[in-house]
């Protein structure tokens, strides 16, 4: 199956901290079509979420602390990149 590489996440302020990452499976989808693309942003975003949740470890709450932003947001940023390539190609049927 394939993923998507390379969404690689830094917390800010975990200088010597090992990204983290997550694995997405898109090989089952046609991203050449909407829906695909639509299932295919519902899985990152997931992922994301999986992965920026544990940068900050604060108990009894669900807000997100400063740091969980920011890795959201670098981490949606570089999968929208990722996601256009994937997007283009399947258009281009590569």
């Amino acid at each position: 199956a394939a993923g998507l590489a390379g969404t690689a996440i830094t917390p800010a302020l975990a200088e010597n901290a090992a990204p983290r990452t997550a694995q997405v499976v898109y090989g089952d989808l046609d991203l050449a079509s909407a829906a695909g693309q639509r299932t295919l942003d519902t899985r990152i975003a997931q992922a994301v979420r999986s992965v920026c949740r544990t940068v900050g470890v604060q108990t009894g709450t669900r807000i997100m602390n400063q740091d969980e932003r920011k890795c959201l947001a670098r981490a949606r940023a570089q999968a929208k990149q990722q996601v256009a390539a994937l997007v283009t190609n399947a258009q281009r049927g590569v």
